[in-house]
């Protein structure tokens, strides 16, 4: 039961920590959770959970890159899907850029495991170029990519 004499603050506190008992959140994300509240109750929940190190969009952004790189999700894909939770600029480019993450060995990979050894057609060679484009690769990476499959007639 709901004491009603609890304050905002700790109402606010308590719906923000249910959303990040189960994942990380976006500081827009937590912001869009308590638009119904005013501003600075918002603004002192965030910095608690700041001060607190449950609200850490560094630590979001290296999860989420690395978990869908693991998946096979290309920097663009990432990068869109990271600024829908209102993570942009130089911290996700960093992250997208960072040692450990190649992308055109990754796009060359899942290439691999797409074709298999079957000859790359121009129709396979379409149908692959559409495959990478929608898992997020860019050009550059998907012709990598594609050069590194047999071509037809080739061993």
């Amino acid at each position: 039961m709901v004491d009603v004499q609890e304050s905002p603050f700790k109402l606010a506190l308590r719906r923000v920590m249910g959303r990040l008992a189960r994942r990380d959140h976006s500081e827009q994300e937590l912001r869009q959770l308590l638009s119904d509240l005013p501003a600075s109750v918002v603004e002192g929940v965030l910095q608690h959970c700041r001060e607190h190190g449950w609200l850490d969009e560094r630590r979001l952004l290296e999860q989420a890159v690395h978990s869908r790189a693991a998946r096979g999700q290309g920097p663009r894909k990432i990068a869109f899907e990271l600024a829908q939770r209102g993570l942009v600029g130089d911290q996700v480019r960093e992250q997208l850029s960072a040692e450990g993450y190649d992308w055109f060995e990754l796009a060359a990979q899942l290439a691999q495991r797409r074709q298999g050894a079957a000859p790359l057609d121009l129709a396979a060679r379409r149908r692959l170029m559409g495959f990478l484009q929608r898992r997020g690769f860019n050009q550059d990476q998907i012709h990598y990519a594609l050069s590194t499959l047999s071509k037809p007639g080739s061993p």
